[in-house]
């Protein structure tokens, strides 16, 4: 509990890393899933951004 109370600071950012890339992009919803809609472009092609296994 002490080693929480001293780096609180990192535990805050990595959790709002991880909440902004998970809420930010949509969830992903598998390979290519919500990455395509940040363009503004009004198209559902994904924006070359995949994740390979």
């Amino acid at each position: 509990m002490e080693w929480l109370t001293e780096n609180w600071f990192w535990v805050l950012i990595g959790g709002l890393f991880v909440g902004m890339h998970l809420f930010g992009h949509g969830g992903h919803g598998g390979c290519g899933g919500g990455h395509g809609s940040s363009d503004n472009t009004g198209s559902d092609k994904p924006s070359g951004h995949q994740h390979t296994k």
